[in-house]
């Protein structure tokens, strides 16, 4: 076995670089970086005040461990049966045998029959606003009764057309108001419900998206539908398609700090948008100081874009105001020691393991912390020279630094095991911990776990 970064001091080795990125904080569940565990779907058209209600689904989101809170269409059903009585209010006789033909199609669902008559009325007249509308409507009925989204979309295509058309000619009309207002509920609660129950199926993930495009094609200017949108490609994984919905959701009006907080995250997520998340993040948290989910992603962003003066002023604060947050105890101790101020981090870090102890990154950046310290140490050792009593006491300083990191990357290592992880880069660190002070044959055994050639 070749020994790496010998035990004598005479080669410098290199630091541990901390296991994983910084767990991102949230505020109520303190789980990952995509586990908004607060989504919610919104009404924005004064139908009803839409809450979020309880009911969790576990899918997957560009790391493929999301929860998500989803609305209960309990609400939007109210609005349907209001908009249904409205519309079967609006059936009064009209001059032309056609339309009315047609309305005696609807009401014993007879849609192709109606649109028939509809057709022939147009034909006479292509400016017959009432036609027009009941051509939307009973369009929108079809669309009603077709399951999947992505069939129901020609349908949404057509009578949109129609619907506008007959806007444009009669103007505040009610009954367009309210074929749109039902179109548009529905193709939301549709998306629930696929987002809900699709457990991280791409088809029925596909059907959802398709249902939130559908939503913004017939209500173009509700925030509502954009921002779901936004959040079902996050669901699907897919960030770079979430962040035009969000950012649209914003724009229109909708721009509360759920929005906010999840177009910065998507931002993040790309990996080549971190100056624009920053400033998404930055003004949201402007508007709405006191939102701390908001307020915790922008520190993230800092110590994830690296202005880390920045994250650790952030960290600071949000631990005076919440001390015993083992994840925001872990990321500040994790951004110092990526700063190389090990005892700080080492302060941070052992608070986080006496909150939670049972997490392996905790433990594990906890080791590095030694291990880093007894690599600075080193560094001083092979500058010392030929002074011998100032190496006997760098060198006693460095191999007691590692003697202290051993117990939590060990136990790092068994955290990682039981959660049927891989535990190779905390077995390279043990390796070279071990092969630092001597101990062959606890090297080579870390050696082999760390799945490396150590030939």
């Amino acid at each position: 076995m070749r020994r790496r970064n010998g035990s004598d001091g005479a080669k410098e080795r290199d630091p541990v670089v901390q296991r994983t990125a910084l767990r991102l904080w949230r505020v109520e569940d303190n789980r990952s970086f995509f586990t908004p565990s607060d989504l919610f779907f919104r009404g924005d058209v004064p139908v009803t005040q839409i809450e979020a209600e309880s009911g969790f689904i576990w899918t997957d989101s560009l790391s493929r461990t999301t929860a998500m809170r989803l609305l209960s269409p309990t609400h939007f059903l109210v609005a349907l049966v209001a908009t249904a009585a409205l519309l079967g209010g609006a059936d009064g006789c009209s001059s032309d045998p056609n339309i009315e033909g047609a309305k005696l199609y609807i009401r014993s669902e007879d849609y192709t029959s109606a649109l028939a008559n509809l057709e022939t009325a147009l034909a006479e007249n292509p400016d017959n606003a009432e036609a027009l509308a009941l051509k939307g409507r009973v369009l929108q009925l079809q669309a009603k009764n077709i399951s999947d989204p992505i069939e129901r979309h020609p349908f949404v295509e057509q009578m949109m057309a129609a619907l506008n058309r007959a806007e444009a000619l009669a103007p505040g009309d009610d009954d367009v108001a309210f074929t749109r207002l039902s179109a548009w509920a529905e193709e939301m609660t549709s998306g629930g419900r696929l987002l809900q129950n699709s457990g991280g199926d791409e088809e029925n993930l596909a059907k959802a998206i398709q249902a939130f495009e559908n939503a913004t094609y017939i209500q173009p200017d509700s925030s509502s539908g954009h921002y779901n949108l936004g959040l079902a490609h996050l669901v699907d994984g897919n960030a770079d398609n979430a962040i035009a919905p969000f950012e649209t959701a914003i724009a229109t009006g909708g721009g509360d700090a759920n929005a906010y907080l999840y177009c910065g995250r998507a931002l993040l997520a790309t990996g080549s948008n971190a100056s624009r998340a920053l400033e998404m993040l930055e003004e949201g948290s402007g508007l709405y100081p006191d939102d701390e989910p908001l307020r915790a992603e922008l520190l993230n962003a800092y110590a994830a874009t690296g202005q880390t003066d920045r994250a650790l002023t952030a960290y600071e604060d949000a631990i005076t105001r919440d001390p015993d947050n083992p994840v925001l105890r872990y990321n500040y101790g994790s951004t110092l020691l990526k700063a190389e101020r090990f005892d700080d981090a080492i302060v941070q870090l052992e608070r986080a393991i006496a909150i939670e102890p049972d997490n392996a990154n905790s433990q594990y950046n906890m080791g590095a912390a030694y291990q880093n310290k007894a690599t600075a140490v080193n560094a001083q050792l092979i500058a010392a020279g030929d002074d011998d009593a100032e190496a006997r006491r760098l060198r006693t300083e460095r191999d007691g630094l590692l003697e202290q990191a051993l117990p939590y990357l060990v136990e790092a290592r068994r955290l990682t095991t039981a959660q049927d992880e891989s535990p190779a880069d905390i077995c390279t660190a043990l390796f070279q911990v071990y092969a630092q002070l001597s101990r062959s044959e606890e090297a080579t055994e870390a050696g082999e776990c760390s799945e490396q050639d150590m030939n």
